[in-house]
């Protein structure tokens, strides 16, 4: 059973989607532009990745660039990537080209002291993208609810739940859905594992998915005598039922990322 609003009439539902969105980036930015409000911890990074086993991409190849940030502040925080895909030749005789992104802001709600429940956050996400293979775009905007997590593990820097609400719009379909997204990033030793879960469901139109999508990297900084941070190591992507299609990936690829 579906808890995505069917039962509203259509011109109703018209109206959630960019009154939602305009109303998270209402309360996010004002916390922002708070006079208290203050950064906590930020990250940029830009990374590059060369792998195979990439299904719906010509040859399953792939060499990404990708730009990354993320912050925490007293109001909340952001997370943001952009990833630039290029690939083998397509059938339409051109190199594969896409564009992938996410925005991803959360505004605080309720913070505990001494629980295995940190805080509670309003969380969104805008996620956006292109390719010139077959022409697929996407919009999509989320909306939900998250909880950062204290877990009891040495070393666990940072884990987190969410569930979303997904007012999606791309090329081949325009069915909301739900999702369920699980971050941590975990660093012991130099040696760094962090990543993402994503599973989407009851979508009408596609079937279910579940991205696992981990990083395991070696921190040289130390080694090397520099001032940022330089991580090598791999990308691992399990992508089951990839764009809610029949074809499930199994992608591994090598990584570097420079911090600045």
């Amino acid at each position: 059973m579906r808890f995505n609003l069917i039962s509203l009439p259509t011109s109703k539902l018209s109206l959630i989607k960019p009154l939602a969105t305009a109303a998270f980036a209402v309360i996010a930015l004002s916390g922002m532009t708070s006079a208290n409000a203050k950064m906590l911890f930020g990250d940029t990074s830009i990374s590059g990745l060369y792998g195979s086993n990439y299904k719906l991409v010509p040859d399953e190849t792939l060499k990404t660039m990708t730009l990354e940030h993320a912050s925490t502040h007293t109001w909340g925080g952001v997370f943001f990537f952009v990833d630039r895909h290029q690939g083998e030749e397509g059938t339409n005789g051109k190199d594969f080209k896409e564009t992938y992104g996410e925005l991803a802001p959360k505004y605080k709600l309720a913070t505990f002291d001494n629980s295995f429940i940190k805080q509670v956050n309003l969380a969104g996400q805008y996620e956006f993208g292109s390719n010139s293979n077959n022409g697929f775009s996407q919009d999509n905007y989320l909306v939900g609810v998250g909880v950062d997590l204290n877990v009891p593990i040495t070393g666990m820097k940072y884990a987190s739940a969410s569930i979303y609400h997904a007012f999606n719009d791309d090329t081949f379909s325009d069915a909301d859905d739900q999702q369920i997204t699980l971050t941590y990033g975990w660093e012991k030793n130099n040696f760094v594992v962090d990543g993402y879960v994503d599973y989407s469901f009851n979508n009408d139109d596609k079937k279910d998915q579940l991205h696992i999508n981990p990083q395991i990297k070696y921190n040289l900084q130390q080694v090397l005598g520099i001032d940022n941070r330089l991580e090598v190591g791999m990308e691992y992507s399990y992508w089951k039922n990839k764009f809610g299609s029949d074809q499930t990936q199994n992608a591994p690829s090598a990584l570097v990322k420079y911090h600045f």
